[in-house]
Formats: C-alpha cells, structure tokens, sequence
C-alpha cells in the first residue's frame, strides 16, 4: 500500500482532516456507437454554485468533479458534432452520483434529457444515510438534528436510556452509548469538550443535509466510537429565498395513566405529561452580490411549559437561537465564508418530576455562540483545498429555584424523593478553539484511478466548574428513612446527614491534535479499495497544569466495494476499522491535586443516639495514580453488506456487523484510600447485529427508509455508571465508573471486618472485583433484541396544491434493565444484585403522522398548512421502572409521552 501511495504524496499538499459537506460526480461519455468521446466539456450550474463548474472528458469518455455542493444540478454536456444535452444530476452529501452520458448525431438544437440516475455508492464500503432537506421537511420529526437521526438504522434514541424517560437528544449507536458520539457542524468538530455530546445547536430551517455514519467511517472521522454526525447547512444563492414558520404543540392525549407513587410504594392514576409550546422560526437567504456575496440568516424563539408526570409543579422554558454565515467568491473556484451561531435557553423548574418537590427544583440557563471562518480554493478541476477554524463557548448554569444556599436537601431513602431544595448551585463554562484543513486530489495512473484525501486538525478544550452546596455552614444533605424521619427544624433523627465544604471553582485544559490520509482506489472498473489511517493524540492537564493523559491513538481502515453487476446499481461491501474516543477534559480530574468538592459523611448510630463519622472526602486527597500502561479505550468493528437497487431509485439491503470495545478505563480500589486508572481486561463491551434495510431516495412524489435490526449489546457502560432510573446519581457520563470499587486487597478486607468497619463492603461485591464481575457484565441499557423502523412519504398533486403525507413508525422489543442494590458507602443504588440487563422492560410501539398542504400564491411564493400528530395512537406502555431495591421496585417510573399535536403555518417564497 505504501508503494501504491508513494507517487501520490508527491502530488498532494497534506493539509487536513475534517468531514465532507459536499459530494462527487463521475461519469461516462459515449456516442451512439457506444465509443468514447474525448475532450467533450460538461458544465454544471446550480444551488450553492457560483456561476458555473466546468470539466473535460478524458481519452476514455471519463470526467469527474470531485467536490460539489450537495443539491439537485443543471448538467450540459456537449461534443465535437454531436447534439448537446442537458439534464438534472442530484449530488448527495460524501456519496458518488454516477452519470452515464450518451451524446447522439440528431441535430444541433441542445436536447433535455430525464433519467434515474443510480442511487447506489459503488465506491465506498462504509454505511452512511443521508437525511436530505426533503426528508427532513416531509416526516414528523422534532425540530432539531438531534432528534431526526433517531429515525436511521441502529439507533437507539426515543428513551433516555441513561435517566429513563423520553430521549433527551443524545443517542446510543450501536451499543456505544450516548456519549460515544460526534457531531460536526459544516465539516468541522463542536463536540462538548466536558459532556462529549452535541455541543452546538442550529435553527432547523437552515439545515440542507444530515449525514450520518454508523458504520466504516472513513479515516477522516475520529474521535467518537459511536455515530458520525455532519449537520450542513445552507449557503444562500444567486436568488432570495426564505421562510415565516409559526407552530404550535400541545398535549392532545389521555388525561391520567398510573405511574409510581412513591410515597404510597403503589402505581397510581397520575395526571399525565402536559405540555403547551410556540415557536417561531425566520429566514432569508440570497445574493448580496450576484455569483460574489451570498447571505444566509435565521432566527428562532420558542417557549414552551411541561408538567411532569407524579408532579404539580409545570416547568417552562424559552430559548433563542440564531444563525448568519456570509460566503463570498473571490473567484468561482476561491471561496471565503464566515458563520456565527449561538442560542440562550433557560429552563425554570428544570427538575420537574415526580422524584423532585417543588421546593428542590433547579433553574438550569445555557448560552453558546460558536464562530467558524472557512476558506475554499479548487486549484484545478482535479483538486481542493478547505481549511476551517472555529470558535465556541458555552456556560451552564444550574442553580436553586429558590436561590436560598442556606436550605439543605433532604433525600428520603425509602420513596428516592429529593425535598427541601436544590443540593447545589453549579457553574460551567466550556470552550473549543481550533482549525482543520483538507486537499483532496483525483489521479488515473498505470495503478488504476485514486481519490486520495489528507489531513490535520487541531484543538484546544477548556472547562471550568464550581459547584457551591446548599444548607448552613457551607453545605449540608440530610438522609431520611423510615422512623429517621430528619423533624425540621433540628433535622433530629436523621439516617445520616453530608457535610460539605466549599473549595472553589476547577478546571481543565485538553489539547487534541489529527492527522489522517484515505485513498479510494480502483485498481480495477467494478472494484474500489477504501484504504486509510488516521493519527490522533490527546493530552490532558489537571487543575494545576499537569499532563495527566499523553496518548497517541493509530486507527486503520479498511475496505472493499464491488460493484458485482457493473452498472452501479449491485454492491458488496467489506469493511473494517478500528475507532478511538476520546477521553475529554472531565476524565483529568482524577489527576486533580484536589476535588471539585469536599464532604464529611454521618451515620446515626442507633446504640449511641448519636452520629458516627464514616467517610471524609478530602479536597486535597492524594490524586488517583495513573497506571504506566493506561491506553485510550477503542472499538474495532467488522461489517458485512449486501445492496441491490431493484427499480429505480429503490434499493434493498443486508449486512452484518460485529463490534468489540476493549481497554475501557477504571479506577481501582488498591486498599480503601489508593486507586490507579488502568485498562483492566475484565471490563468491555460488544456488539453484534443483522440488519435488513430498503430505501427508495426521495423523487417527486415520495420516499422510504425502513430497517430490521436483530442485535446484542453486552458489557460494560462507556466509562460511566449510567443513571438509575430510581433516582441514583450515577456519574456524570464520561469518566470512569464505580466498577472494581470492591476491596481488593484481602489483608485489607479482613481489617475492616475485624475492625468493625464491615458496612464499607456492603452491596460492593455487586460492582465487580478483578477476579469476578460479580453481575456487572450483561445486557447494556440501550440493549433490545429487535428493532423496526418506517419513515415514508409521499405527495399527491392535487391542483392547484400539493398534498405530502409522512409517517414514522417504531417498535422496539424492549430495552434491558436491571435491580439496583443499596451500597451503604456511597448512600446510594449502584450494585448488581442479579446481574446487569437481567430484565427486559415491554415491546414499545411509536407511530408519528405528518399531512402537510402546500398552496402556490405566486411563482415564487407559496402557504404551508401542516399537522403532524406524535404517537398517533395514545399508546402509554412503560419505558422505565423503579430500579430501587426498596418498596417501590418495579413499579412504573414513566411511560411513553402521550399524544402530542404540532400545527403549523409556512410562507415561503
């Protein structure tokens, strides 16, 4: 391979490494004799060109652009004494679009030609769906990227399987997890740097397309073990376009359902959820400056208020959020562009829930503006060049609804239930600075064709909390229980109590550099060889500047594309990789000279009447040690398919894949005080699954995406202790877990049975030791054995409107869960009593329906009337149960959310 390279890197100016926002086009040029036509021109115009592209045909027919904005396009092609033609080409985001052209001698007038161009990729073994703007705009979906691509294959997303309740946007792909995801924005990485999940929002009316990656990503993505989100958005144009968007949701299901009531330990007739929002969205886009200055602009503000299930309290939101991005063309080949994103959101009574009296709720705030500057030059009709550099910052906000910090927190150990107040006020600011840059390049050699693409990216990550306790004398928590009750005003009684002390804010910084080559290969006309290797380092400094993490990650990828019947429309595909993840900056605290927080545990002791001191968190603890061999976790994945377009523009696929996550992180407990990060080999996950899909791409009157999936996702949560859906904290998604925290050293077990001290084990066997995972190995929360999924649509012209239907439709055979055991040293849920995943909650069915009604007014202007009703039938089954080991086990925690209704009114023009 490296021989094969070689005579490339002398040619290619290696630059970069960032996702695609554009596609390619090849094609064939023939006569009528079926002989080659050299040196014929084809010239492409459309949305998101300036002006027009032009390429020449070689001495095989053959021509090639290798970067187009995605779209539908104008293509002529014309040849010595032939008669031109023109005819519509859609390019589609990263993918081939395959143009066959035969030229005729007929005359000399240019001639319109309509064909169904095939649909199939034959060059790439990955597995990527494309969310076009049609599909976003014809099914009910929710208005954000994030929500939309829970309708693809493979994606788990409806239920927060980490919280229970409805998904709160960050998916599990694959059996990775919520946060083994990445999220680009135009090509260019804004993943929260803290929370590894999507970091920057968009308004949903400039988004032009979604891709998605779930399997065989190429080189140039990394950083993620899950899915490859690219979110692109619009240009503007050498016309004016826009939109006034007005909608309307609101609970329009049944009144009650029984859920758990959890002072009662019963399922009880609760009202059910209640919602009402408004939302309005602006756009405009079009020339400054005709094929020089393009302007894109949006806006979006929405409110909306949501009572809970089991509470009384009605929780209301409003945000803002904006978007500008100005493109302006040098020349037609030299483009520079310059966007600037950002959104305010505030969240009263953010946690409404049953678990959560009114007096203990939070006001969570967020503002986030990110700006990205690009820079787009094509050399030659062979090559281009993009280099990005992007900005962005965020802060978060959680704070007492009742802005008291001398009110401490009660937390009732039999019902979950917080009271009192809110148990912090936490503050957070998060930033990611850094550019990328690409050159891709065509050759045709004596070794066949090659599209070779290269290069790096860079960054730096910044965090900093503080998080600042409620009740007197610098934070207090009570814990209640039965006969304990915690009598206010004294707090006499309690079960035990937390004493906290305030130590100010921390913070960390994370540098991230990339560099990667891919190179798809034709050796031969029907077979293309996807090959590659991607570079990654990642470098961590705790609070004080210390490299706490210096590792460098290798990722090869491989695979084959057939092209089995040589027309573009048959492929096989063969593909292997290996994917890291990053670690992010939350996991370097554990290499803090101090912690975030400090804290003395009490218990009542019952024999004295008073409170023995358990547990002392010290600020200034030893930090944990880092094993000399700790390596970045990855995923190595196998995939296998099958497709076969069998009318036009509709294709039906199969493939296999098979995935193991190995090296996953932990801190260990040496002997109660010590611990050391390692790789242990007894913690990992994997994953396999069968998949049948058929797709028909989106035409003039409909479109289809539907799947089977059979899977298996087993093994150990991403790094954290996903949330019990009882109320447990967890932690917070990305770092190490509790796993291993059992004692391990037996001298050291035997001291503190002997010493009196033989509660500190209690429940611990349940998290697993080195030698036994003590039911901590089994079926992940996001694990179901089945998976269905429709999306549909189609428009019926009916004069003078046109009328679109688009349904989605869901099942999932249920999601696996587990009881939680009581581990008194942590005063919490965490252990395994039967064994990870050991129960499957009920098969769950989702049924969305969209009629829209698009009216004309003038050429260029038109009225949309639209309805969309989520789970049409008012289903309510149980998503999430109480997984407590106390009285109110297995009762109904939440159900599906009920009926909703969106009305909506569209101007475009």
């Amino acid at each position: 391979m490296l021989l094969l390279l070689s005579p490339i890197f002398v040619d290619v100016f290696i630059e970069s490494a960032e996702a695609a926002v554009t596609g390619s086009i090849r094609g064939h040029i023939q006569d009528d004799q079926e002989m080659p036509v050299p040196g014929a021109v084809v010239r492409l115009s459309g949305d998101g060109i300036a002006g027009e592209m032009s390429a020449t045909a070689d001495e095989d027919g053959n021509f090639t652009f290798p970067s187009v904005p995605v779209g539908t396009h104008t293509m002529q092609v014309s040849g010595p004494g032939l008669t031109p033609i023109k005819t519509s080409v859609r390019v589609r985001l990263d993918q081939v679009t395959t143009v066959p052209v035969t030229l005729r001698v007929t005359g000399s007038e240019e001639i319109e030609v309509v064909s169904e161009l095939p649909v199939i990729d034959t060059t790439q073994s990955s597995f990527s769906t494309e969310l076009s703007e049609e599909v976003l705009h014809d099914l009910p979906t929710g208005r954000s990227y994030q929500d939309a691509v829970n309708m693809l294959p493979g994606i788990s997303g409806r239920v927060d399987t980490s919280a229970g309740g409805p998904g709160d946007g960050n998916p599990s792909v694959r059996g990775e997890g919520q946060y083994g995801n990445n999220f680009t924005l135009d090509g260019i990485s804004t993943r929260d740097p803290a929370t590894k999940t999507f970091g920057s929002n968009v308004p949903f009316d400039v988004i032009s397309d979604i891709q998605v990656y779930t399997d065989g990503a190429p080189a140039e993505f990394g950083q993620a073990t899950g899915m490859l989100v690219n979110v692109v958005t619009k240009d503007g144009g050498d016309s004016h376009f826009g939109s006034v968007w007005y909608g309307f949701d609101v609970n329009a299901g049944r009144a009650e359902y029984l859920v758990v009531n959890l002072e009662t330990h019963e399922e009880e007739l609760s009202p059910s959820r209640d919602f009402m929002g408004h939302s309005i969205a602006l756009t405009a886009g079009g020339p400054i400056t005709r094929e020089k200055l393009w302007y894109m602009l949006s806006l979006d503000i929405g409110t909306d208020s949501t009572t809970y299930e089991g509470s009384d309290t009605t929780s209301t939101s409003q945000n803002i959020g904006g978007f500008g991005k100005l493109t302006w063309f040098l020349t037609p080949d030299l483009s520079l562009q310059y966007q600037l994103s950002g959104e305010v959101g505030v969240i009263p009574n953010s946690a409404s829930s049953s678990q959560y009296t009114e007096d203990a709720q939070s006001r969570d705030s967020q503002t986030e503006m990110t700006h990205m500057l690009s820079f787009r030059w094509r050399p030659d009709a062979m090559s281009e060049l993009q280099i990005k550099g992007l900005y962005s910052n965020t802060g978060i906000d959680v704070v007492p609804m009742s802005g008291d910090e001398d009110a401490p927190q009660f937390y009732n150990l039999e019902t979950g239930q917080y009271s009192g107040n809110f148990d912090s006020f936490d503050y957070n600011d998060r930033g990611r600075m850094g550019w990328t840059a690409s050159f891709t390049r065509l050759m045709d050699g004596s070794t066949g064709e090659h599209k070779v693409k290269a290069g790096v990216e860079q960054w730096m990550l910044t965090d900093t909390r503080e998080l600042i306790y409620t009740g007197p004398d610098g934070g207090l928590k009570y814990f209640t229980a039965e006969g304990l009750p915690c009598d206010a005003p004294a707090y006499d009684n309690c079960y035990g109590y937390t004493e906290y002390g305030e130590v100010g804010p921390l913070g960390h910084t994370g540098q991230l550099f990339s560099g990667f080559i891919q190179d798809d290969w034709r050796p031969t006309d029907p077979l293309t060889m996807n090959i590659g290797v991607r570079a990654d380092k990642e470098a961590l400094y705790s609070n004080d500047g210390e490299l706490f993490v210096d590792a460098w990650m290798f990722s090869p990828r491989t695979g084959a594309a057939w092209d089995l019947t040589g027309d573009n429309r048959t492929l096989l595909s063969f593909n292997y990789g290996r994917y890291y993840d990053v670690q992010g900056n939350t996991f370097a605290d554990w290499g803090d000279t101090r912690s975030a927080f400090s804290y003395r545990e009490y218990r009542y002791n019952a024999d004295s009447g008073g409170y023995d001191l358990v547990w002392v968190q010290d600020p200034s603890g030893v930090p944990a040690d880092v094993s000399d061999d700790l390596v970045p976790y990855h995923l190595d994945k196998l995939s296998i398919g099958f497709e076969r377009e069998i009318i036009p523009m509709f294709s039906i696929g199969i493939r296999g894949i098979l995935s193991k996550t190995s090296d996953l992180p932990e801190d260990i407990d040496i002997d109660g005080s010590a611990f050391e990060i390692d790789n242990p080999e007894v913690k990992w996950r994997d994953y396999r699954a069968l998949e049948i899909t058929a797709e028909k791409k989106f035409s003039d009157h409909w479109l289809l995406l539907a799947s089977y999936t059979l899977s298996e996702s087993k093994g150990h949560t991403p790094g954290q202790f996903e949330q019990s859906s009882g109320g447990a904290f967890g932690s917070d998604g990305n770092q190490v877990g509790v796993y291993l925290d059992d004692i391990n050293d037996e001298a050291y077990r035997e001291e503190l049975f002997n010493s009196g001290n033989a509660w500190l084990l209690s429940g611990l066997a349940g998290l697993g030791t080195l030698t036994d995972d003590a039911g901590y190995y089994g079926y992940l929360p996001y694990h179901s054995f089945h998976a269905v999924k429709v999306n549909g649509s189609y428009t019926f012209e009916l004069k003078p409107m046109d009328l679109t239907a688009g349904l989605i439709y869901e099942f999932d055979s249920g999601h696996a869960w587990q009881k939680r055991g009581y581990v008194d040293l942590y005063g919490d849920y965490y252990a395994f009593p039967e064994g990870r995943g050991s129960r499957t909650m009920p098969a769950v069915h989702y049924i969305d329906l969209k009629l829209a009604a698009e009216i004309p007014i003038r050429e260029t202007q038109s009225v949309e009337v639209a309805l969309e009703v989520f789970n049409l039938p008012d289903f309510a089954q149980s998503i999430s149960y109480y997984e407590n080991d106390d009285e109110n086990f297995g009762l109904t925690l939440y159900r599906q959310a009920p009926r909703s209704i969106r009305a909506s009114l569209q101007f475009n023009y």
